[in-house]
């Protein structure tokens, strides 16, 4: 590669590159490496047409340029061309049977088409060429959690971190891992590591900040969101985030200006109009909370959290007739809710009708709540 093409690359200036590339092919047309190049910049790009294009002519000059297939097969498997991507990976290692990444993408293929199985056998083969190869690691701890074998998957990321004990991408899949486990303390443990090791991932805070809120550390939590925003600040789910910690403390003035940035940023985001209606409500604005509950029922009709939430409003405003709507279109939507169950009843009880209240509270009873046994054999006969 021409180094100066190789200057613009390490500056991210793909169109400069490409145009280098363009120059020096049209004088140099029998290089396969210099399509090769140009194929992965265009990887990069997302132009995976231009991509293939360019791989194939690699081949072509080159039948047995390994990286190309490899290559070419990535970007086949971006357009969902998975049987020929396949055809690629094998092409590969029948030409470099020692070359990792071979194993590893065609691995990651077939976990792509749930052969989660088959997927880890590659896996196996990518670490064995490669000991300190982090994304096979990865990897494999995926396909080991789709099959819900956690525990294997905790140790699979133990061993990537034996072996690279920098490899930041282990930390985090790990803490995820922790976390599906139930061992948040391990998961905080191994977020702090891995953000020590890499401060500029923004998502590493957020996962962080939602465990720190959790955990009753919603101070920290907000610290985490702030970090967060500093690296994306067009990123809606980081004044969500900060918003709910901000909740918790409460700060509900604080809480208003972040969902309203939240939704400027993703006016779809319907938790943000839910979370800002409540803030509203607790602040004793009434008509602002309803407004907000009902921007997030016309949002998605069909969740569930718009209508308890404004049911809570309606019944905290002596709504009653409105508090049962909502509760009976909920539902309608969700019949297993035994929170709603049970406020319905307790509704229904404040509005003298015992028959309607004991049928929910039955119900509610059914379904295993216990609060609703006492409140049956006390109000029903």
């Amino acid at each position: 590669m021409p180094a100066g093409i190789r200057e613009m690359l390490l500056k991210g200036k793909y169109s400069e590159a490409l145009a280098g590339f363009d120059e020096f092919i049209a004088k140099n047309p029998n290089d396969a490496k210099a399509y090769y190049s140009r194929g992965s910049i265009y990887s990069a790009t997302g132009e995976f047409e231009k991509a293939i294009g360019d791989y194939t002519k690699a081949i072509t000059l080159d039948p047995r340029f390994a990286e190309a297939y490899i290559n070419r097969g990535s970007a086949l498997s971006e357009q969902k061309k998975f049987d020929a991507a396949l055809a690629d990976y094998n092409k590969a290692i029948a030409i470099a049977p020692k070359m990792a990444e071979a194993y590893n993408n065609r691995g990651y293929l077939l976990s792509m088409r749930n052969k989660h199985d088959e997927a880890i056998k590659d896996f196996d083969k990518a670490i064995s060429l490669n000991p300190k190869y982090s994304r096979a690691y990865v990897n494999k701890a995926l396909s080991l959690s789709v099959l819900e074998d956690r525990k294997a998957a905790i140790a699979v990321l133990t061993e990537l971190i034996t072996q690279v004990p920098d490899a930041y991408e282990g930390y985090m899949n790990r803490a995820v891992q922790y976390v599906a486990s139930g061992d948040k303390k391990k998961a905080l443990a191994d977020y702090n590591k891995g953000i020590a090791l890499n401060p500029s991932d923004a998502q590493a805070y957020l996962s962080r900040s939602k465990l720190r809120d959790e955990a009753g550390d919603h101070a920290g939590a907000v610290e985490d969101c702030d970090m967060a925003a500093g690296l994306e600040p067009q990123n809606a789910e980081v004044y969500y985030l900060r918003a709910r910690a901000e909740y918790d403390l409460p700060d509900y003035a604080a809480v208003i200006d972040d969902c309203s940035r939240a939704i400027q940023l993703k006016p779809s985001h319907s938790e943000a109009y839910i979370l800002r209606g409540n803030a509203y409500d607790l602040k004793g604005d009434y008509i602002l909370a309803l407004k907000d509950y009902g921007k997030a029922i016309e949002l998605y009709p069909k969740e569930t959290a718009g209508y308890e939430q404004r049911a809570v409003a309606k019944a905290r405003q002596k709504d009653i007739v409105g508090a049962l709507s909502d509760l009976t279109r909920l539902l309608e939507l969700d019949p297993k809710n035994v929170k709603a169950l049970m406020m319905r009843g307790d509704l229904y009880l404040y509005e003298n009708k015992k028959e309607f209240a004991c049928e929910d509270f039955r119900r509610a009873e059914e379904l295993g709540n216990g609060a609703a046994i006492s409140k049956r054999l006390f109000n029903c006969k």
